[in-house]
């Protein structure tokens, strides 16, 4: 049985295929998927946030406005990983993938090695699978990066050249970015985790903090039975005997001015 996505008939050009089986590529696919993607069985939906939802659907709805402002730093840190895009909206990722896969194609002249769409359906499928942990935003910049002549291709663009392409820059971008973000939430942890009241003790033990020791008898409440001055100094001398010593001393001592 002839599927519609075969149903086109191939123009005699010697080069590429014709253009309005692919232009039509995306209309059809929203139509009729059983042939291209998991049924909702086979991938679990996930809950997303509000935020996360909006997200997902402009990136959707609107890919190549919200991929102008992205760079490999700001996929790394704001995008949604691929697993937990496929997991929310599965087939709108799919068909969004193909279609950015499309016009790659196109822009590297590959249309002989990528002649049908189960060519691209395929090259997708082993994106996804050979590279778990990037995400979505990710895999469309790499797209954009050999669009734009940024990995040197050898001979012809198959899916091979592809995966190639996207492992050379999860090496060069990814790769470094995650290291970066794992010193930093490890420092983070490290310096929670600190025990004050431990470094205190430890401290004071090595000598290398000291807490003066001082006594301020002026919180030292008198008893009532010392009425006169010289009772007061009597009962100051028999049980504060070191106060009254730093008082004499510092009456003494020529260097004090005051």
């Amino acid at each position: 049985m002839v599927s519609k996505w075969q149903s086109t008939a191939f123009t005699p050009s010697a080069v590429a295929i014709p253009k309005p089986q692919f232009a039509s590529f995306v209309n059809q696919s929203q139509m009729d998927t059983k042939d291209c993607f998991p049924s909702k069985t086979q991938t679990a939906q996930i809950a997303l946030s509000s935020t996360e939802t909006q997200q997902l659907a402009g990136l959707i709805s609107n890919t190549r406005e919200v991929m102008l402002k992205h760079t490999t730093q700001s996929a790394f840190n704001e995008g949604m990983p691929i697993q937990k895009a496929l997991r929310a909206e599965g087939k709108q990722v799919r068909i969004m993938l193909l279609a950015e896969l499309e016009r790659l194609v196109r822009a590297v002249g590959a249309t002989r090695t990528f002649q049908t769409q189960e060519d691209l359906q395929n090259a997708i499928d082993d994106v996804v699978e050979m590279f778990p942990s990037l995400k979505l935003e990710e895999i469309l910049v790499a797209f954009k990066q050999i669009r734009q002549g940024k990995f040197e291709l050898y001979s012809t663009f198959t899916t091979t050249s592809l995966l190639k392409c996207l492992h050379a820059y999860e090496m060069q971008n990814t790769v470094p970015l995650r290291e970066q973000q794992h010193k930093v939430t490890k420092h983070k942890i490290e310096t929670g985790a600190l025990d004050v009241q431990r470094l205190i003790k430890d401290l004071r033990r090595d000598g290398k903090l000291k807490t003066p020791k001082k006594i301020l008898d002026r919180f030292v409440p008198l008893p009532n039975n010392c009425t006169t001055y010289e009772e007061i100094e009597e009962w100051r001398e028999k049980h504060l005997p070191q106060s009254t010593k730093t008082e004499e001393t510092a009456k003494i001592d020529p260097s004090n001015n005051d």
